[in-house]
């Protein structure tokens, strides 16, 4: 049995510390931190477990805080949609923590915050950040004028942070947040679907199209989703989790520390899925250099896949069949990932994707019984023989997500790309593995009486 997890938004204006104190809870990156103001622009989330600073705080196991972009207050429509991922983001939590600079001291954004949390009607936690020694401590008090209780002196200097968040904990006890979790059972594992593709192709609308609401952040400038977002959903009764990336630009067009983060968080979001949804834009009328390097990496990473294009509403010569046989021409390598054709926009046929990766995961944990498919290879070699050196003594499957053959032959070396692809290709027709990597262990068989 489990707890439903207490959630804790973190808000503030920009560049205060809020990423940092985030990274500093789960041990590593997952914000993205530069010296610039207003990096993180979407939700963030982590669950963390509070035992890894002091063991007495055994029952905040179950915390996740979510971090989120800095508050700025002007007239511009980017800020705009950061304000409103800061309000869904306090919307579903338990209870804020507002971060605030010690240093600058207090600011008009800090004041014009502090009243729009207080319209919440939450728990407020006042954080002073960048009070790195005690003797900046003082800095704290002008704090007060902010009516929202006392101020806690805080820290995310890996020095100070472990003995100042023993503070931020004592308060969230005194909040008494804990009695609010209640009882569940845990539930099985459940599809988690990566969001992949070149800037600007539509990845956060289609996601946001999917759940309803904007849980990412959607703009008219490429490259507006800087970080992984994770969210969870429940469709057809399914617990799903969908991860929404930065668009993956060519290496020679990252620019600085800050986007190439952003790549690498974004393959990183790919090694946590089972599955991974590349979009494609179709007014681009072919397939880039990007999109076949994101392509090999969902093959290399042996995820199940499924190929979206986007943006067919604005294609005024629909040959859907022609356009399909196109794609799989040029990423010929993931023939086997079913194409769906979408339209963020209109939402045009966007259950379509939950629908498909519904049944890829199905494929990908799919077990077949050995004699089944002894006898399928046996017929399949029959028909075509690519390699009459190579003779296969018996096969198993010995993994599932990704699908695995462990194979006995002669001789490895035999088991040439040409004729396992030909082999793959046919398992999946007589198994339905549509969408589903097949990963090929192949061993020298000691026992040549295997049939």
């Amino acid at each position: 049995m489990t707890k439903d997890k207490i959630k804790i938004a973190i808000v503030g204006a920009p560049n205060v510390g809020k990423s940092s104190f985030f990274n500093n809870l789960i041990g590593g990156r997952r914000a993205i931190v530069e010296d610039i103001e207003g990096i993180t622009r979407d939700r963030i989330y982590a669950d963390i477990n509070i035992n890894k600073f002091f063991n007495e705080y055994t029952h905040f196991e179950n915390v996740i805080f979510i971090d989120t972009g800095g508050l700025f207050f002007e007239k511009d429509s980017l800020f705009e949609g950061v304000q409103k991922q800061v309000e869904l983001a306090v919307e579903e939590s338990d209870c804020i923590i507002f971060m605030t600079d010690g240093r600058r001291g207090v600011t008009p954004i800090d004041k014009k915050i502090a009243n729009l949390m207080r319209k919440h009607n939450k728990p407020i936690i006042l954080l002073v950040n960048k009070l790195d020694s005690a003797d900046l401590f003082n800095l704290s008090a002008e704090f007060y004028k902010l009516s929202l209780g006392d101020p806690i002196s805080f820290s995310c200097k890996p020095q100070a942070f472990r003995s100042t968040i023993g503070a931020l904990l004592e308060r969230l006890e005194e909040e008494d947040l804990l009695k609010k979790g209640k009882e569940k059972t845990d539930t099985e594992d459940f599809p988690k679907i990566v969001l992949l593709g070149k800037p600007n192709t539509g990845k956060s609308s289609i996601l946001n199209k999917i759940v309803g609401y904007e849980r990412s952040l959607v703009h008219d400038v490429a490259g507006t989703t800087r970080d992984a977002l994770d969210t969870e959903l429940i469709y057809e009764d399914k617990k799903l989790l969908l991860i929404d990336t930065a668009g993956l630009r060519r290496k020679s067009k990252v620019y600085g520390e800050l986007e190439r983060f952003s790549v690498d968080r974004s393959i990183k979001g790919l090694v946590r899925a089972d599955i991974a949804v590349l979009i494609i834009d179709a007014t681009e009328g072919g397939i880039s250099h990007q999109e076949k390097k994101l392509a090999s990496l969902i093959k290399d990473r042996l995820k199940g896949c499924i190929i979206v294009i986007n943006k067919w509403d604005l294609i005024t010569e629909k040959d859907f069949e022609a356009y399909k046989d196109f794609i799989k021409g040029e990423l010929n390598f993931l023939n086997y990932a079913p194409i769906v054709i979408v339209s963020a926009k209109t939402g045009q046929r966007i259950k379509n994707i939950l629908d498909e990766s519904l049944k890829v995961y199905e494929n990908l944990h799919k077990k077949i019984k050995t004699n089944i498919l002894n006898t399928a290879i046996r017929e399949i070699t029959a028909l075509r023989v690519l390699n009459s050196k190579l003779k296969i003594y018996y096969a198993t499957q010995s993994g599932v997500n990704p699908i695995c053959f462990t194979v006995f032959v002669n001789d490895p070396k035999h088991f040439d790309p040409n004729y396992s692809r030909y082999i793959e290709n046919s398992l999946r027709t007589e198994f339905g593995l549509e969408g589903v990597p097949i990963k090929w262990d192949v061993r020298k068989s000691e026992n040549k009486s295997r049939n």
